[in-house]
């Protein structure tokens, strides 16, 4: 699989990274021997970068990641976890447990706080048992979380989490700082209010959604930032299709983003190429992508996904989607 350099630092990544949030029982529980038989699978084809966050089930996908990374060796790897929620023992039956279908018996306090960072930090590198993180991001302060209040937690986040996350840096405890959001936008205002080495930006550049373009994009190529995507199948939708239980964005379909998303399936269909491949290579052939975090709760989807990557895409299909103006013409086909 091929890999990029990610950003300034010394960390090349491959195409495809594992994304931990269904390790944490997002939507379903998952069984203890299939989360680590998935994980096995992606390490085998050569998956080298596994992100996770204290908040994916509460802990529990930071502690089935770590049980399984323990086995292999370190330098095989990267490793990102998040910051800004540390984690306390709860009465299993009062826990809100959200999106996720089951979690460990701790509530997540949210914390941009200096201290509250470096908490939630110290707890990560206890729950993951490992001897090393290499990524280390500010998670969640967006709209999608906030709202209009995301004025006052970013303000909290810089003066705060910021400042841990560059203090772990310059103490080599990590090798690379940056945020994980939902806004291109806010990754742009973080990109110019400090000095990050990367961000992972869920959904906002994808076949349905190329909003990056127009704020971060140009400001990451500027400062060399490194760019991890999530979300590339928009919550579900570009992978499934518009079923009744497929959500965008984890809520329902919107009337224009359906359209969209038909147009794009019919001009695919034509081609005979599946709409899942052409959004991983649409998303990857943009050079200042590093790499695409996707969530696997199916062995094989590790397969799959990887063969969506290798998909032949006749550049006709492309031309089709620019002509059809479903993708931006600042886009690389």
């Amino acid at each position: 699989m091929n890999k990029r350099q990610l950003g300034k630092t010394d960390i090349n990544l491959t195409a495809i990274g594992f994304g931990g949030a269904p390790l944490g029982n997002l939507f379903e529980n998952l069984d203890e021997r299939n989360c680590y038989d998935i994980l096995e699978k992606s390490y085998q084809k050569g998956i080298n970068i596994y992100d996770t966050s204290p908040l994916y089930g509460y802990g529990l996908s930071e502690h089935r990641l770590g049980n399984f990374l323990k086995t292999v060796d370190e330098d095989s790897y990267f490793l990102s976890t998040k910051v800004g929620r540390y984690l306390t023992p709860a009465n299993k039956d009062n826990i809100d447990r959200g999106r996720f279908a089951g979690s460990l018996n701790f509530s997540p306090n949210l914390d941009y706080s200096y201290d509250g960072v470096m908490r939630a930090f110290e707890q990560s590198l206890l729950r993951l048992a490992v001897s090393k993180v290499d990524i280390c991001l500010i998670h969640d302060v967006d709209r999608f979380n906030f709202g209009d209040e995301v004025d006052h937690y970013f303000k909290l986040a810089m003066d705060g989490a910021y400042k841990a996350v560059q203090k772990l840096k310059e103490e080599k405890v990590i090798k690379a700082i940056g945020v994980g959001v939902n806004d291109s936008d806010i990754c742009a205002r973080f990109a110019n209010a400090g000095d990050f080495d990367c961000m992972v930006l869920a959904g906002r550049y994808s076949l349905l959604d190329q909003n990056a373009l127009n704020d971060f994009f140009p400001i990451a190529e500027k400062n060399n930032i490194g760019i991890i995507l999530a979300g590339i199948f928009n919550s579900g939708i570009l992978a499934k299709g518009v079923g009744e239980n497929i959500t965008y964005f984890y809520d329902k379909i919107p009337e224009e983003v359906k359209k969209r998303y038909l147009k794009i399936a019919n001009i695919c269909k034509k081609y005979d190429v599946p709409v899942p491949a052409a959004a991983i290579q649409f998303c990857y052939t943009n050079k200042l992508v590093t790499s695409m975090i996707l969530g696997m709760d199916r062995l094989d989807q590790v397969e799959q996904n990887l063969d969506f990557l290798n998909f032949p895409i006749p550049e006709d299909l492309w031309k089709d989607l620019l002509n059809e103006k479903l993708i931006d013409e600042r886009c690389p086909i």
